[in-house]
């Protein structure tokens, strides 16, 4: 979520009970999935991350960076033969995001929501995990859910029948209860400057079954009333939204269990 001024605040009403490694995340508004994810482990790289300013939607409970005023010259996408998302996909390979300068696979899954993939560790990564032929599978559902949501807040009015939300989580979206809310209150979501997904899959608590994705989203979109004012938790400015997913592997698909802030996501 967003815990400084600027961007709109993603949230949905959930309650998540998980083992003792959670660390929990926390300051003042937010209005995305106010959940728990365990500590995302320190990146042992040097980072470079630049942001440009937009607005943001993100979680109830976050840490945000908010940063230049200028973009950056955005990165051109490395293509490696055999190596990325399955062709068939709901995304298309692009050159580049705002925001994204580190080399590496740049996707665009609707206009302005992108998916930055690392294929290698270089100076300037942002977290050591790479793209690898175990983890596409995880990566790829994480991405469905998230792009789910997307489509759902930037419809007029919030689409909350979308088929991705059963298709793409194991049980009922806790971001459902904020957006029915959002919908009666004639919200919608414009996307602005973009927003773009980091995912990694952390080694924590990975199985055959069982991953967490950690990602660090660039997010430059805000929540509009029907009169175009900014609704509630949304402001001019761009923040950095370190956000979490529990995925389970379920008659062989990769489903998301549940979302929420994962603290240290966004720790450069």
């Amino acid at each position: 979520m967003l815990c400084a001024p600027g961007g709109a605040i993603r949230n949905a009403a959930v309650a998540l009970t998980f083992a003792s490694t959670i660390a929990l995340v926390g300051c003042s508004g937010g209005e995305r999935a106010d959940g728990t994810l365990p500590t995302a482990p320190p990146t042992t790289v040097a980072v470079t991350t630049t942001t440009v300013v937009a607005t943001t939607t993100v979680a109830a409970s976050t840490t945000v960076t908010v940063t230049s005023t200028e973009a950056p010259a955005p990165a051109t996408t490395t293509v490696a033969a055999g190596v990325g998302l399955s062709a068939d996909g709901p995304w298309r390979l692009v050159d580049s995001a705002p925001g994204v300068t580190t080399p590496g696979l740049v996707y665009e899954l609707i206009p302005k929501l992108w998916a930055f993939i690392q294929l290698e560790e270089t100076d300037t990564s942002t977290y050591p995990w790479t793209l690898n032929d175990t983890d596409r599978p995880i990566i790829e559902a994480y991405l469905q859910a998230q792009l789910t949501y997307y489509q759902a807040i930037t419809s007029n009015p919030i689409d909350l029948d979308l088929p991705g939300w059963t298709q793409f989580y194991s049980g009922e979206s806790a971001e459902l209860v904020s957006l029915r809310e959002r919908k009666a209150q004639g919200q919608n979501a414009d996307l602005d400057l973009g927003v773009v997904l980091r995912p990694e899959v952390l080694g924590d608590e990975r199985s055959d079954v069982y991953a967490i994705v950690s990602d660090c989203v660039l997010d430059g979109s805000t929540f509009r009333l029907p009169d175009g004012s900014f609704a509630r938790g949304s402001s001019s400015g761009v923040g950095e939204l370190a956000w979490g997913a529990r995925l389970s592997l379920i008659d062989g698909r990769w489903l998301v269990d549940e979302m929420g802030p994962i603290e240290g996501g966004c720790d450069q």
